[in-house]
């Protein structure tokens, strides 16, 4: 994986708070490990994703729009790099144009951040890989693979 795909990974990783705002943290050390680059620039954006917040999928026309920007920012990111607070401005950036106050909390965050890491062509073993490093299980992770997933291939 590029350094710049770890680099994506470790925003997200690294700013993980979830259900219960426990923080996930990550443990990757050197851009050699599986996740490497700007994967770990992405890994930890979100904060407060319950299972009750929805799949991210969902919703009305102005979500969607929130949606599409968000994911061709990030797939956009993930082929030229960039560092974590980079990424975090981008994501407050789009953002604040949409009117989505709390992005950390709303589940198109991943679900777009996952379709976007689709867009810039993370493989499958890529995907899981960074599923893995924001916690398998919990409901980030899901929504960014239903992301992931939903941009088929």
């Amino acid at each position: 994986m590029s350094v710049a795909r770890a680099l994506l990974l470790g925003v997200l990783v690294s700013c993980l708070p979830t259900l219960g705002c426990q923080v996930i943290s990550a443990s990757v050390s050197s851009p050699s490990d599986s996740i490497s680059g700007t994967g770990h620039a992405i890994a930890g954006i979100f904060s407060a994703i319950s299972t009750s917040s929805g799949s991210g999928g969902d919703g009305d026309s102005a979500k969607e729009s929130y949606r599409r920007d968000l994911r061709q920012y990030t797939a956009a990111f993930a082929r030229s790099g960039g560092t974590s607070a980079d990424f975090l401005r981008g994501v407050t950036r789009i953002a604040e144009n949409h009117g989505v106050s709390h992005w950390e909390a709303e589940p198109a965050t991943p679900f777009a951040i996952g379709q976007g890491m689709r867009e810039a062509s993370f493989s499958e073993a890529e995907m899981n890989a960074f599923c893995s490093e924001l916690g398998a299980g919990t409901p980030a992770a899901e929504i960014a693979l239903r992301g992931w997933q939903s941009a088929g291939g």
